[in-house]
């Protein structure tokens, strides 16, 4: 016979709920973790009282018996920006498969000081004995010893946006060789013989990878194409002030930027150098970010699902955790073109 159940006066645990049912302990485990082999009867007994009693499993104790901790690390920049959607994705999808986020955001960006930060975020995970991380690396360069721990614990690792040409793991980003070659070809399409594309630099993949296939499509055309490398996503006002008033600048009539922030900024400088834009300059950039300025004519520029990327990174690392074995894979999720006032 079931006993009464006071409510609130005793804190909800397996051992409580078989104290009322008039079961075992084991019972109320088997009907809580979803098994079929107690009687229906029985199982309702037990779930109306743990409803009642509020009992929620603690997933510590759970995690001594499978071996999971039913959380995920996501190792990202502090400044979330591109990433926001990402973050959402990532969320989301470990909602929909009762797994928790820990979320670890990395101050830098580039450097020894910001490799130093994100090693330590990575320890402090495995420290939480998380069931996997997804990881925007700071540094395009690191290898397999730069892991080591994070390896030699089998704890699944997936990276996105940014490839880690010198370590072997599961990888979601963009296409972006397609998406500068993509660039090209608009550019070219609308009339454009006479291109640039700012770039980031040699640090990270994305911004060498759009510039090449940026390159190889308007070389391919025929027509004039330079590249300046920006130092960064984030060049100062004077960097381009100072380009667009050489005589170089002069004949340029398309121009790519490999991330919004600076094509945005390049627009800035068009207009001070008096080059009307899109009627003198066609602009695109890339990553379809929010803009912040409302004044300013709506950018050209190609959206990455960066929703996706984060779905699709959750996905990875289920299926790495189910079968540790397989193959690495890598996902790259198409552009989208977005039509501006720019181009």
């Amino acid at each position: 016979m079931m006993k009464s159940v006071n409510n609130g006066s005793r804190q909800a645990s397996l051992k409580v709920i078989a104290e009322q049912v008039g079961v075992s302990m084991m019972t109320v485990s088997r009907t809580l973790r979803g098994e079929t082999t107690v009687a229906e009867e029985t199982a309702a007994k037990i779930r109306k009282v743990a409803e009642t009693l509020k009992y929620r499993p603690n997933k510590l104790v759970e995690g001594l018996r499978t071996g999971r901790t039913c959380m995920v690390a996501a190792v990202m920049p502090a400044y979330l920006g591109f990433y926001e959607d990402a973050l959402r994705g990532i969320e989301s999808s470990l909602d929909l498969k009762g797994c928790s986020l820990v979320l670890n955001l990395i101050s830098r960006d580039f450097g020894r000081d910001a490799m130093r930060e994100e090693i330590r975020r990575l320890h402090r995970c495995l420290e939480l004995r998380v069931d996997g991380i997804i990881l925007r690396p700071v540094n395009d360069d690191a290898n397999a010893v730069y892991f080591n721990e994070v390896v030699d614990r089998g704890v699944p690792l997936v990276v996105i946006d940014r490839k880690l040409p010198d370590f072997a793991c599961d990888f979601v980003g963009t296409d972006d060789v397609a998406g500068g070659e993509v660039a090209a070809q608009k550019l070219i399409h609308k009339g454009c013989r006479s291109l640039l594309v700012l770039h980031a630099g040699e640090k990270v993949s994305t911004s060498r990878e759009r510039r090449d296939g940026f390159l190889a499509t308007a070389r391919a055309a025929g027509v004039n194409v330079e590249e300046l490398d920006c130092g960064g996503f984030n060049p100062s006002p004077e960097f381009f002030n100072l380009y667009f008033r050489q005589p170089a600048a002069q004949g340029v009539d398309g121009i790519f930027g490999v991330n919004d922030d600076i094509a945005r900024a390049a627009l800035r400088a068009l207009r001070i150098a008096g080059r009307s834009c899109p009627e003198q300059v066609k602009v695109l950039g890339f990553g379809h970010l929010p803009q912040s300025d409302p004044d300013a004519p709506r950018l050209a520029t190609f959206d990455q699902h960066v929703g996706l990327i984060g779905n699709e990174a959750v996905k990875l690392l289920m299926e790495r955790l189910e079968n540790p074995g397989k193959p690495y894979k890598s996902v790259y999720i198409p552009v989208q073109f977005i039509e501006g006032e720019t181009a």
